[in-house]
């Protein structure tokens, strides 16, 4: 890694922590800077807004994730279906120790998105593609091997099961005390009834 690549991944970390502990609106490009030592022309160097810094964090999120559940995926084995149980127990906690970054992914979502045409917009676009490739792998396996019921592809059922279960979490874990006094649940609970509605419904016994 390069001079110009060492920092802009210290910026990246730098903002990643801020957000995460202050939230985006509270983390201004003066707070990342100092938080780096250098100028706010310097992020601005590598940045040309806050949201672009934003997207640089979630990006490294994703791709993070993206390799954590490459690693995890590894020990899946057996039948599709019994793959599918183990990649959805696997996701499951994959959320949980990482709670406060999917708050942080919500803020995102809803504040920024991340549609415009860039290297940095492409680069989400792939950590996107890599965090599903395991999933996607699962369930075109279930295709093949006869234990899995697919309406779709195995890319619509991907992305249609990650993002439904990426949502919820990010309402149980941003807004889980007014979950809880509104419909008078456990909100944690969702996330793993969540799986077992998957598994009921994709799995053939």
């Amino acid at each position: 890694m390069g001079v110009r690549e060492r920092r802009r991944q210290e910026l990246v970390d730098a903002a990643r922590a801020l957000f995460l502990e202050r939230g985006f609106d509270q983390v201004m490009i003066d707070d990342i800077a100092d938080e780096c030592g250098v100028t706010r022309r310097t992020v601005y160097r590598y940045f040309p807004t806050r949201d672009h810094v934003a997207l640089a964090v979630e990006v490294d999120l994703l791709e993070r994730w993206g390799v954590l559940l490459e690693g995890l995926s590894a020990r899946w084995s057996g039948t599709a279906a019994a793959r599918l149980g183990s990649a959805l127990a696997d996701i499951e906690g994959l959320i949980d120790d990482h709670a406060d970054e999917v708050r942080f992914t919500q803020v995102f979502d809803v504040q920024l998105g991340g549609g415009e045409d860039s290297d940095l917009s492409a680069q989400f676009q792939a950590a996107i593609r890599a965090l599903l490739r395991p999933l996607v792998d699962v369930l075109r396996l279930g295709e093949q091997d006869g234990t899995l019921r697919l309406a779709d592809s195995p890319e619509v059922t991907a992305s249609t099961l990650t993002n439904a279960y990426l949502g919820l979490a990010q309402r149980v874990y941003g807004f889980g005390d007014r979950l809880a006094q509104e419909q008078s649940v456990e909100p944690r609970r969702m996330l793993t009834e969540l799986s077992r509605l998957y598994a009921a419904a994709l799995i053939i016994e």
